[in-house]
């Protein structure tokens, strides 16, 4: 979910640049419905992502592959672009017959035969926002916007400002208002917290969590909201047990366009590396970011490096590039996060 928000600044520079393109996105559908009804995007092809990790080489999966060929084909795209650099997406390019295909980012697996590639270079310390961006710089979109990272002497400045073209109908509004008025949250200021991860290690404490969403309420006197897939269940019957306040939680209660709209509305957002981080920060929602071994420099919430909380450069026990214990993570304290969201909380509440 977080390479496809940090993907779309691309498609909203080379729309400015070239308002005439026609441009396609094709997405697994698990994560797919982030950028649907972009006004960046003019069609969205989905992979239905169960289907084909199921029986990889099944009838069924065969027949999904055709379908999406030929899907891709009578578009008639001229140019295909691959951020990600992996045979998973680059096949597609090859499968939808698109004459020129380009990749950049990272080129992995066998990318190198299937794609040409970009020549931009990568830097540790520069969010991939910009490294993506660089793609569009390269193909023409360079009046779009500034470079603030032309040498490693600007790391210390400002992300620039991009377009994140993501979309929220107001269906997905409503329900979410609609849900947080039984929870007793509607018309309030709320705090957001995400406490799950795609892996087990880029997960906070679950006590943590419960221990902070107790104080933010008992605290200030907002609401604490968890979010959370369907998958997160198990986290919520935790929280619940470790929680000495009432538990507020729409986890696995909320579809992907009205986790979006939750996240959207708060006054800040509480989680670890996952992709609520990045849909927070592209609304402008003020967000604490949790880390562990990951770079929050590199990839974490887009222009909020501040507040991205990470102990890694503390760690003596594993070498400099490589996380081998991964528990500085759980280093991070409950004090510190409070006192990282204090003052955005306090400035929705008003406070002087």
């Amino acid at each position: 979910m977080g390479d496809i928000v940090h993907a779309t600044p691309v498609a909203a520079a080379l729309k400015r640049a070239f308002p005439h393109l026609y441009i396609g996105w094709i997405a697994e559908d698990r994560h797919a419905g982030v950028i649907d009804g972009s006004p960046r995007i003019d069609r969205l092809h989905i992979i239905p992502h169960q289907a084909l990790r199921a029986r990889p080489f099944g009838r069924e999966a065969w027949r999904i592959v055709g379908q999406l060929a030929r899907e891709l084909r009578a578009e008639r795209y001229q140019v295909a672009l691959d951020l990600q650099g992996l045979l998973k997406s680059a096949i597609w390019g090859v499968l939808g017959r698109i004459p020129i295909r380009y990749g950049a980012h990272r080129m992995r697996e066998l990318t190198p035969l299937l794609l040409r590639r970009i020549p931009i270079a990568e830097r540790a310390d520069r969010h991939v926002v910009q490294q993506y961006l660089d793609a569009a710089r390269w193909l023409g979109a360079s009046g779009e916007f500034p470079d603030l990272y032309a040498s490693p002497d600007d790391a210390h400045l400002p992300e620039p400002p991009v377009e994140f073209p993501l979309f929220v109908p107001d269906a997905a509004h409503q329900q979410v208002a609609y849900k947080l008025a039984q929870l007793g949250a509607d018309g309030k200021p709320l705090a957001s917290l995400n406490p799950s991860a795609g892996r087990e290690w880029k997960r906070w404490d679950i006590a943590k969590f419960a221990e902070l969403s107790d104080r933010i309420e008992a605290e200030w006197g907002i609401p604490a909201v968890f979010v959370g897939g369907p998958g997160d269940r198990p986290l919520e019957e935790r929280l619940r047990a470790l929680k000495k306040r009432p538990l507020r939680s729409l986890i696995g209660r909320t579809s992907l366009k009205e986790a979006m709209a939750l996240v959207a509305r708060s006054a800040v957002h509480i989680c670890g590396d996952t992709g609520t981080a990045h849909i927070a920060a592209a609304f402008g929602v003020p967000v604490v970011s949790l880390y562990g071994p990951t770079r929050p420099e590199r990839t974490g919430p887009y222009g909020q490096r501040a507040r991205a909380l990470s102990k890694r450069p503390l760690c003596t026990a594993c070498p400099p590039n490589k996380c081998v214990r991964r528990e500085c993570l759980q280093w991070i304290t409950v004090d510190e996060v409070l006192a990282t969201a204090q003052p955005l909380i306090e400035r929705a509440l008003g406070c002087r």
